[in-house]
């Protein structure tokens, strides 16, 4: 099971995982978990949606918890995943699960994501630039985000909205523009971070588990590549 235990008023680094507020005699209480990929995938899973069944060889789909590039600190490693957007349309996503919350409680969810870039702002591209018609988008769910084969067509199963736009289970938080301008050299891998302005509505289990995601929606009709970090899930009630 993909997991991430929030714990009361404990900090575990090896696993990437935080409480804040809200200790174990005050359930009511706003709750944080934050998972770092440096040094362990902690069971989440890629996946891909957007595309025709069959065509991940065509799309150049590619995921797995590899080291960062130079000139980042390659001892380090980050949630990796690439594809070739065909479609125009093509969304690429982690996933994990979170438990710990109080069972059966809707939260607010807000989101705060670091993430390796390598693609300059400013530039050019096919159906849209390569930068800023990325979005990247995190979100929180009940059930478990899936992409399904519907009429041949991957699609998900949950509401993450549409390029630019969220949807009832994501919001976007910006785009994979690094600082970088364009045709200033050869493009350098670079540390982002992003955070929520908006807030996902989600309602925890009778175990007190929700799913979380984040991903890339994209509109440039080529290759994008990302390692994804560290994220923190804040929760309020």
């Amino acid at each position: 099971m993909k997991t991430l235990t929030i714990l009361a008023a404990v900090t575990l680094f090896a696993l990437g995982m935080l409480q804040c507020g809200g200790g174990p005699t005050d359930p009511s209480g706003t709750r944080t978990a934050i998972a770092d990929f440096s040094y362990g995938q902690h069971q989440w899973e890629p996946g891909f949606a957007d595309y025709p069944v069959g065509q991940e060889a065509f799309y150049e789909l590619e995921a797995e918890h590899r080291n960062l590039p130079v000139p980042l600190d390659t001892s380090k490693r980050g949630l990796y995943i690439s594809g070739n957007n065909h479609s125009d349309d093509l969304f690429m996503f982690w996933k994990g699960q979170i438990v710990g919350l109080v069972p059966n409680r809707t939260y607010l969810a807000s989101f705060n994501l670091e993430f390796a870039t390598n693609v300059p702002s400013g530039c050019g591209g096919v159906g849209g630039p390569p930068g800023e018609s990325v979005y990247v988008k995190a979100g929180a769910t009940e059930i478990e985000p899936e992409a399904i084969d519907l009429g041949g067509f991957y699609q998900m199963n949950i509401d993450k909205g549409n390029q630019s736009q969220g949807g009832e289970d994501a919001v976007v938080l910006g785009d994979v523009a690094s600082s970088q301008e364009c045709g200033q050299g050869t493009p350098q891998w670079e540390l982002k971070q992003l955070s929520s302005a908006e807030t996902v509505e989600v309602a925890s289990d009778g175990d007190g588990r929700v799913w979380v995601f984040m991903g890339s929606d994209s509109g440039f009709e080529a290759t994008t590549s990302l390692y994804y970090t560290r994220i923190a899930v804040t929760f309020d009630p």
